[in-house]
């Protein structure tokens, strides 16, 4: 079917058609209802289609949150105890720059 049958079939104008094909227009649900419709698709299982896809990109949007609220649950230099910071190199009393420990200060 060419753009200017379905056009005709979606009772649509082919300018409007075309716009709307190449996203520079919205496409409504009415759109969407006449253009299954001219197509011989069920509007109801376009419309299905959609919200499942929908909620598809919902549940994986949703599933990255826990990993940025791991990352944010990272502890401090200032919320650790003195051995937490002795196994983490370059923190508390080490000089990234000796590579070893400093001396104690009297």
């Amino acid at each position: 079917m060419t753009q200017e049958e379905l056009a005709v079939n979606a009772d649509i104008p082919l300018t409007s058609l075309q716009k709307k094909l190449k996203a520079r227009a919205p496409i409504t649900a009415t759109d969407l209802v006449m253009l299954s419709r001219a197509i011989g698709v069920d509007p109801a299982k376009v419309m299905a289609e959609i919200v499942e896809e929908a909620e598809a990109e919902e549940a994986r949007m949703s599933a990255a949150i826990p990993s940025i609220s791991e990352h944010r649950e990272k502890k401090t230099p200032a919320t650790m105890t003195d051995e937490e910071l002795e196994g983490v190199p370059s923190a508390a009393n080490t000089d990234p720059e000796m590579g070893y420990d400093e001396p104690e200060s009297p």
